[in-house]
């Protein structure tokens, strides 16, 4: 994959999740914000984490538990979805 597809397929997943965040925890998230400043709490990040392996048609496992940002999770989906 070059580097213009790989950075659709970033901006693509970054931008579903920015979307699913907004519905749960409202406002305008960045990037670069810190889901557990944006309010993602257990409980989201259990919904978040079903939503993403729907979404994406990933496996997700603990290793979730250490993503701190938006663009953090962006990129642990995407590494998901390359295994």
């Amino acid at each position: 994959m070059d580097n213009s597809s790989q950075l659709a397929g970033l901006e693509a997943a970054e931008s579903k999740i920015i979307e699913y965040l907004k519905k749960i925890v409202g406002g305008a998230p960045k990037p670069d914000d810190s889901l557990a400043v944006l309010g993602v709490d257990s409980v989201a990040m259990a919904e978040l984490t079903f939503e993403l392996e729907k979404q994406f048609s990933i496996q997700i496992d603990d290793d979730i538990l250490d993503v701190d940002t938006i663009r953090e999770l962006t990129h642990y989906v995407l590494l998901r979805q390359k295994q």
